[in-house]
This record gives C-alpha cells, structure tokens and sequence, in this order.
C-alpha cells in the first residue's frame, strides 16, 4: 500500500465515514448516510488482505511468517488503543464518583468475557463513557491472523469457497434478523454483533483482499506496461459503475430491510475500490496525504471525540452541537488533531528557529 494513494484517500473517506455511523446527521439523509459507510469496515478488512501476502511464494512458512509480523504489528496497535480506552473510561466514572470496584466488575465478568471471546464486543472494549465498540475491528483482525497462521497450509485451498460461505451465512443471518429474529445461545439475532463479528464479516472480506491479491499478482503484474495500461482503461469505468451500482444498491437495501450492519451493496462498493485502486486513478494531493498519516488514529479515536463533547455539552461548557453540525465538528476535530498538529510539530522539529 505504499505508493497506492487512491487507497489512502479512499480510507480518509471511509474513516470520515465511520463518524456518519456513531454520530449521524439527522432524518432521512441520516440514514442514506449510514448505510452507505457501512463499506468502510469491510473496506478495512479488505486492505488488510490485500497487503498481507504480497509475494508469489505460496509456501506455508512464508504465509505463516509474513502474517505473524503483521500480527506482532496489530498486537501493539491494539495494546495501545486499549489502553487509552480503558484509561478514559476510568478517569470519566471515578471523575463521576463511581467507585473503581463496581467500575471493574460491570466491565469485566464472565458474562462480558463471553460476548467479547466470542462476538469481539461487549463491556470489554465499551461502556457508557463512550458507547460505540469499534475496537472490535482490530480484535476481529487478531483473530483472523491467527487462522490465517494455524491453516496456512489450507489458506488457498479453502478461501474461495470460505468466502462464499461465511458471505452467504451474514446475508442470510441479516435476512433472519428482519424477517424471523430467531434467538442462538439465547441472545436474540438482532443484536448487532451476532453477524458484526470476527467470523461473518473479518474472515470473508480479509479472504477477498488475499484473493484480490493473487489476482493481480498472477493475472496483472505478468502482463507489459502497454497491456497494463490497456487493462486500466478497461476497468476503469466497469469498477466505477459497480461503486455507483454498490451505493444505490445499498440504499435500496436500507428502504427494504432497515438498518443492517453490511449490505450486499457494501461489498460490491468493496470489491469496486479494489478494482479502481489498479486502475492509477488520479488523487487529490493533500487527500492521501491525509489519509496516510491521520485515517488509523481518526478511526481509533473519533469515539472519544464524540465523548468529550457530549460530556462538555451535558456539563454546560459548550452548546449542544446540531445534529448537523456535530458529524462535521467531529471531523474537522479529528483531522485538525490528527493530521495538522503532528504536521506542524514535524515541520517545527525538521526547521528549529535561529538563535
């Protein structure tokens, strides 16, 4: 992903948009909204997939090797925002006079290890001091990894027909939530992270970013710069009508079935970034920029953002924001706090002022 700057801008986009989700605009364009970011999450897991296994050795040892330091890598990641996560929440109920023994015990029970081994989700990685549990992204990464790891072997033999399966189990698990709401393990289906998991959503769309991968390492980096080329204009505008046929889709979707955690449209919008990322799209400067060194801690710790305002507003130091207003607050905050400042503070070190 190092020289891809399409893909860069696109997770600018879709950090941006994972913002819709926890703090949405109101009415119906609220919900349009929704919907559509929900290709950001899947989008993720994709890239992850893509970049993971960039060789042509398909041996076991350099799967296992190659995944294991991506894993040490998301191991830290997610140590770190953990930690500043739970200390967060810590300062926010002992600041409210909530004693630190009922603060643990609601967070971590047996009942709340449960839900988080098995659903990446729970009083683990949430509470009510910001009640959005999207850590569950990286958990479910962690997860994938290590599969990856222990059926490295099984990798290429299995993922074409894994994704189709774990792909058809979400769609139809999400067809069961509104049409018969059935109840395994006693928690009803609705709930979101029945089908929002490590199994029916990290699996099948890391899958899809390795299959992409082998794709164009077999099918594209063999072929010469003039066949490139040629192969570039012929996708082009197929992978751009498939992102606008995936967002109308997905807003159907909406309109039909309600709210979903990912939609058929989601993965269609997916699989079209992935096909326009070889494409040589043109990108905006600054854009990728952005999105190279501010997208991850934007999507880490927006909910947090989300936090400190709401608690300012219910404390009386600010103005409640509009519904309209506070998603773009929200965004300017976090690119402000996450791309301009770092910017400025390299710049000021690169640059020291005369004596």
């Amino acid at each position: 992903m190092k020289e891809n700057k399409f893909l860069y801008a696109v997770r600018l986009f879709a950090c941006l948009a994972v913002i819709t989700i926890h703090t949405r605009f109101p009415g119906y364009f609220g919900q349009v909204m929704d919907s559509l970011a929900r290709f950001a999450v899947p989008y993720f897991f994709a890239v992850s997939g893509r970049f993971l296994l960039t060789s042509s050795d398909e041996s076991v040892s350099y799967i296992r090797s190659k995944t294991c330091k991506s894993l040490n890598k998301l191991l830290k990641i997610t140590g770190l925002v953990y930690f500043v996560h739970l200390l967060f929440s810590f300062v926010v109920h002992v600041s409210s006079h909530v004693p630190v023994s009922k603060w643990f015990s609601s967070k971590f029970n047996i009942s709340e290890l449960i839900v988080f081994l098995l659903y990446n989700s729970g009083k683990f990685i949430y509470d009510g001091s910001y009640t959005f549990d999207h850590m569950w992204y990286l958990f479910a990464l962690i997860y994938v990894y290590v599969l990856i790891i222990i059926f490295a072997r099984l990798l290429r033999k299995w993922y074409k027909a894994l994704i189709g399966i774990l792909l058809f189990f979400l769609f139809f698990g999400e067809a069961l939530q509104t049409y018969y709401p059935i109840r395994p393990f006693g928690i009803n289906i609705c709930t979101w992270y029945i089908m929002r998991n490590w199994l029916f959503v990290g699996m099948p769309f890391v899958l899809i970013g390795i299959l992409f991968s082998d794709y164009i390492r077999k099918r594209i980096d063999t072929l010469s710069e003039e066949k490139k080329n040629l192969w570039c204009k012929k996708t082009r505008l197929p992978a751009i009508c498939g992102l606008i046929i995936g967002g109308i889709s997905t807003v159907i979707e909406t309109n039909i079935y309600g709210k979903k955690e990912v939609f058929i449209g989601s993965l269609v919008m997916v699989v079209s970034i992935l096909f326009l990322s070889e494409c040589r799209m043109p990108t905006d400067k600054y854009l990728w920029k952005i999105g190279k060194e501010a997208s991850s801690n934007i999507y880490y710790f927006h909910v947090l953002i989300i936090a400190v305002i709401d608690i300012m507003a219910q404390n009386g130091i600010i103005g409640a924001p509009s519904m309209w207003f506070k998603p773009l607050l929200v965004m300017a905050i976090c690119v402000i706090l996450f791309y301009f400042i770092p910017a400025i503070i390299k710049k000021r070190i690169k640059t020291p002022s005369s004596t």
